[in-house]
């Protein structure tokens, strides 16, 4: 079309642009839009906020700000949307220093502050540890008459979780549930591994509870990271129920679930489950990998089963598919075999 000088109307370039984007075709999409600006056509608002948008999610901060400065110039763009913006990316790279001296920039040209700014600063103060900071935001951004998004109460209830502080993130995960609000999965999940973490798994179980009671609809991760949460604390029988409770469900278990799965029982030092678990694997006909031998072997060598930790072994290097072993597993086996010849008392 350009070659023989006929431009597309702005509608058609807008298309053209959203298609490479999702393509993933993000070096095209930019000599794009670079072709068409003086001629005939120019891209809207909604191409260039596209267009940036995906290169902040590729990490390229500096180009994606430049662009929006030239969107200013032109006047494409309310200060407020680009300025929020920057610092939305400046939060994604992790800049801290950078976002908050943007925020303040905007205060200075009269640009008014948003929720979504709000929520930027508070997500990445709670990502660094700085639980304090973000709560004070939290009430900055209440006393100028803003609404919280569901994000908001998530990144604060997960921030305190993080750092033990269970109380004020109960308080701020009540409000959110009060408001009828229920985050984004990737949100929830992220609450949830907090919890885990901290050890509060019987915590993490009620949240999940009342989110579902909400409508949420838990994934993979969610038992995932509830799996790994009861392996902290020991709890067997919470994994168990966690496996049967995503089979209901009718999720696909595939081999790293069951990895996840053994490796939580071996924590808890169920190797009988963690072997029944084996079993399960193979009757749906997947093949075990060398990380559920090693961390059978390892189990079985920590309980002081010898023996079967090398008939793990031994099925692991007989097998169709001849798996070997790390080099920890097996110094460790070498260890244990060898270690009642040296203890052994000169007179035996």
């Amino acid at each position: 079309m350009t070659l023989k000088r006929v431009y597309a109307n702005q509608s058609t370039v807008e298309l053209v642009i959203g298609v490479l984007s999702r393509e993933g075709a993000l070096a095209r999409m930019a000599a794009l839009v670079e072709r068409i600006h003086g001629k005939k056509c120019a891209p809207g608002v909604v191409a260039h906020v596209a267009l940036t948008l995906k290169i902040f999610e590729e990490g390229r901060t500096e180009q994606g700000i430049l662009l929006l400065r030239r969107m200013l110039q032109r006047n494409m763009v309310f200060d407020n949307i680009a300025y929020s913006l920057i610092v939305h990316a400046h939060c994604q790279a992790g800049d801290l220093k950078s976002a908050c001296e943007q925020r303040d920039d905007m205060v200075r040209r009269g640009c008014r502050l948003n929720s979504f700014v709000y929520t930027c600063l508070i997500r990445v103060h709670c990502r660094a540890g700085d639980v304090d900071e973000a709560m004070q935001l939290f009430e900055e951004m209440i006393s100028i008459v803003l609404k919280p998004y569901d994000a908001t109460y998530s990144h604060l209830t997960a921030g305190c979780f993080r750092q033990g502080r269970m109380k004020e993130g109960s308080e701020y995960m009540d409000k959110m549930l009060h408001q009828g609000s229920v985050p984004d999965i990737g949100t929830c999940n992220d609450m949830l591994e907090a919890l885990c973490d901290s050890g509060h798994v019987s915590k993490a179980n009620e949240l999940l509870t009342a989110l579902m009671d909400k409508g949420f609809v838990p994934d993979q991760n969610t038992y995932l990271r509830m799996t790994n949460g009861y392996g902290k604390v020991g709890d067997a029988q919470g994994i168990i129920k966690i496996y049967h409770e995503m089979e209901h469900r009718g999720l696909n278990i595939g081999v790293d679930v069951f990895s996840s799965l053994i490796r939580a029982l071996c924590k808890c030092g169920d190797l009988k489950e963690a072997e029944k678990f084996l079993a399960i694997l193979e009757r749906k006909l997947l093949a075990p990998t060398s990380e559920i031998y090693d961390l059978l072997i390892s189990g079985n060598c920590e309980k002081g089963n010898t023996k079967k930790a090398l008939w793990f072994y031994d099925r692991m290097m007989t097998g169709n598919d001849k798996l070997v072993p790390s080099a920890d597993t097996f110094m460790m086996l070498v260890r244990r075999v060898i270690k009642p010849k040296s203890t052994c008392s000169p007179n035996c």
